[in-house]
């Protein structure tokens, strides 16, 4: 039903766009130069002794307890000691009262530079993380005491972040200037042992990032004080967190709100294992050099001006910048081929008269089973039942799978093999929508679906869209393609273009270092927690629905007989091995008679 001509001709804006995209590379903004008083020195073994008083002092600093708010107490008191303005702002969230140390010393301009740090633990003592944290806030306060600046420093001391940085966006509403801040840096397990990724961590929760220019501005400062610096994610990492975003930790509301902010963290991305969070696992050699490092970047923020523009959704290829419009520009001239074949297959298919109206009920029903499981998952967010992870994404060992998680996947899993096995036929009959599906009807309206799936993922996120590509063309080429076609190769192409998103998930089941029923738990949650949007995974549900109707047309075929080969009649011919006269040349004997 596919007319080649037609689909190879839609690829032509697509190598167009190619070139454009080729011409739209440009230079990475550079960094701020790197300036720091020689005096200036961030002491790590007075940081480890913050952090063992802090230790002491407060072991159980969980949301809204009383050694939590406690240690905001002390915190304000060292701020001003330094010779910070300091307020404390409470608020409360998930029935707990938590409270933000904000502390304000004014320079020469109202410009604003803010480190952050987490004060909350979700384990005790959790030293190499918050207490460390925390120590590191008050040690930079200490070097900071009396020195003067040319822009205002502000240093917070956050809560509640292990409840899915809820102090960074009550920060955000409540203390910051957005229009007067030029970088936000956000410390985080500066003590860890060890690095089980990039240091530095840029993602939001929607498809910006941190601008490039303070990224490398605080790349060049640790590079001044550690030895090797782990390096930054590849490309195809880079756009797999553009099309799905995770923002782990705090600095991922600040990036999706429009704030310049990088997360510097001693142990990656994810906080280190349980095993290296005591107090005696902490360098204070370590811990100097990131702290030295990130005082020479907030030098470079104080005196070299104002951070170059760049784009901020982009994916760095070796020394260049490819801008996030140029790949969308791709992405949308790569589904229009599949949408044009679609459409013209369904022109054919209604010029043959071809029922397909009824197949599109058919393709909808087959997604059915999956919206079911989708219903179920939010009401168990609703009612409580899921982690409540409302705010921003958390990390993985926050709410590991457990009892509890095992029993909420398995009705998840239930209830969508149920919708399969027991919904999906009936709801077919009922909405009329019953057939054979290998006729060319029903792949026309997956087809079509398809595309309109794509088009409308592209609106919502291109770089989403890029990973839909491939499910788009072989599965309608699989289709769509010679109906005799037998074998293998049509349930090959299908599977085939399961392959992105194959690819997705092994990244960030690398990265967050889960396995496989873990990583379905996770998801649960992002779902649950409306980290990934509902009309995201509805958009997902219809695409599985797809996937199926797919599978359906082809073992439809499959199961269907070949044609019987009719046999070729031999010409009747006539005495003397003549032609007679029902034949071709018979009829020209007698038009010659």
């Amino acid at each position: 039903m596919i007319e080649p001509r037609i689909y190879r001709a839609a690829f032509l804006p697509a190598l167009l766009a190619i070139v454009i995209g080729m011409f739209s590379l440009e230079n990475r903004p550079a960094p701020l130069p790197q300036g720091l008083a020689a005096d200036v020195l961030f002491d790590g073994n007075m940081a480890v002794t913050g952090t063992r008083a802090l230790v002491t002092s407060f072991p159980n600093r969980r949301p809204g307890t009383t050694g939590d708010l406690s240690s905001a107490r002390s915190v304000a008191a060292s701020f001003s000691h330094s010779g910070f303005d300091t307020r404390i702002s409470h608020f409360e969230d998930s029935g707990k009262s938590l409270a933000n140390v904000v502390g304000t010393r004014v320079g020469a301009t109202r410009r604003q530079i803010v480190v952050i740090a987490a004060r909350d633990a979700a384990s005790v003592p959790d030293a190499t993380g918050s207490a460390a944290d925390t120590a590191a806030l008050l040690e930079m306060a200490r070097v900071l005491e009396g020195r003067a600046t040319r822009k205002t420093l502000v240093l917070v001391s956050v809560d509640g972040s292990t409840l899915g940085s809820v102090g960074a966006r009550h920060f955000l509403q409540s203390d910051a200037d957005r229009g007067l801040v030029d970088g936000v840096i956000v410390l985080s397990n500066l003590a860890a042992e060890r690095s089980r990724g990039p240091l530095l961590v840029t993602w939001g929760n929607d498809a910006t990032r941190t601008g490039i220019s303070l990224k490398r501005t605080l790349s060049n400062a640790l590079v001044q004080e550690l030895d090797k610096v782990p390096g930054d994610e590849h490309a195809f990492g880079q756009l797999v967190r553009e099309a799905f975003p995770l923002g782990i930790g705090d600095q991922g509301p600040l990036v999706s709100d429009g704030l310049d902010a990088v997360r510097v963290s001693g142990s990656g991305e994810l906080p280190p294992p349980h095993s290296e969070r005591g107090v005696n696992d902490i360098d204070p050699n370590r811990v100097g050099s990131l702290g030295r490092g990130v005082l020479r970047a907030v030098a470079s923020l104080d005196t070299g001006g104002k951070l170059r523009d760049g784009p901020h959704a982009y994916v760095v290829v070796g020394r260049k910048v490819l801008p996030g419009w140029s790949l969308a520009m791709l992405g949308f001239t790569l589904i229009l081929p599949a949408l044009v074949a679609s459409i013209d297959a369904f022109a054919r298919a209604r010029r043959r008269r071809q029922a397909v109206g009824r197949w599109w009920r058919w393709v909808l029903a087959g997604s059915v089973p999956f919206l079911l499981g989708l219903v179920l998952a939010e009401l168990l967010g609703l009612f409580g039942a899921a982690p409540d992870v409302s705010s921003s994404p958390v990390s993985p060992d926050v709410n590991p799978l457990s009892g509890g998680a095992w029993a909420q996947l398995a009705a998840v899993a239930a209830v969508i093999a149920a919708g399969w096995a027991f919904v999906r036929v009936p709801l077919i009959r009922r909405v009329g929508a019953s057939g054979d599906p290998a006729t060319v009807g029903a792949p026309c309206a997956a087809a079509l679906l398809m595309s309109g799936l794509a088009v409308v993922t592209w609106l919502i996120n291109p770089f989403a869209a890029l990973f839909l590509l491939v499910p788009l063309h072989v599965w309608m080429l699989a289709t769509l393609g010679p109906e005799d076609r037998r074998g293998a190769a049509p349930f090959l192409l299908v599977g085939l273009g399961f392959l992105p998103i194959a690819l997705v998930a092994l990244y960030y089941m690398v990265r967050l270092q889960l396995g496989p029923l873990d990583s379905l738990w996770y998801l649960y949650q992002l779902v649950a927690g409306h980290h990934i949007g509902f009309a995201s995974a509805l958009i997902g549900c219809l695409v599985l629905g797809v996937f199926g109707s797919d599978v359906s047309t082809l073992i439809a075929r499959a199961r269907r007989p070949l044609p019987q080969a009719v046999p070729a009649h031999p010409p009747i011919r006539g005495p003397g091995g003549h032609a007679g006269p029902g034949s071709l040349g018979g009829t020209r004997s007698a038009i010659r008679r």
